[in-house]
């Protein structure tokens, strides 16, 4: 036993490993040490991980609405925990929305347990998960139907208890904070 959410797409066939390939409910995936994620994540380099957030949320807005065949517009909530469930079950760590705001579009993501965050505990000096970031602001750009942005404003790496994610419109960021800008570029 995986975890049940794995044992449900195992036991439909919707796992498979063909030409030396894995595919998940028809999306290609490979399995990779959370280490190499690490290495990323770990840069000291606030232009490399602005760049990291920005190629990571363009590419899973391209491809996720299309891979996982969800459309927020019409499945909404029930679309949204699809993709908690599948990030949590893929060891990326708990993920949840505690606060989801639609007249406002705004949403605040926790992840407890986060592997990238758990391994970086103590090794470095901002927040780290630069790929869930983006990840996040594209599912949220879809379901909101509107550019939106992400902030991780609290990190396990930075010793916080959990990782929290801001998600709201780019212009409702205050840049005058040390942390937003490290994290976004204003335009």
């Amino acid at each position: 036993m995986i975890n049940s959410y794995f044992d449900k797409i195992i036991y439909s066939g919707g796992l498979k490993y063909i030409n030396n390939n894995f595919t998940m409910m028809g999306i290609p995936f490979v399995m990779v040490p959370t280490e190499l994620l690490v290495g990323l994540s770990s840069s000291p380099d606030v232009n490399f991980q602005k760049e990291l957030y920005i190629t990571a949320k363009k590419s899973a807005y391209k491809s996720l609405k299309t891979q996982f065949g969800i459309d927020f517009r019409q499945e909404g909530d029930k679309g949204l925990k699809v993709i908690e469930d599948f990030f949590t079950a893929s060891g990326w760590g708990l993920l949840s929305s505690i606060d989801l705001d639609l007249e406002h579009k705004r949403a605040i993501i926790v992840v407890n347990n986060s592997a990238i965050g758990t391994a970086l505990q103590g090794k470095v000096k901002q927040p780290c998960d630069h790929l869930m970031r983006g990840i996040i602001a594209a599912i949220f750009q879809d379901f909101f139907n509107e550019e939106v942005d992400c902030v991780e404003s609290e990190c396990i790496a930075m010793n916080d208890p959990k990782c929290k994610f801001i998600v709201k419109l780019p212009h409702e960021f205050d840049f005058s904070k040390e942390n937003v800008r490290q994290q976004l570029t204003a335009e």
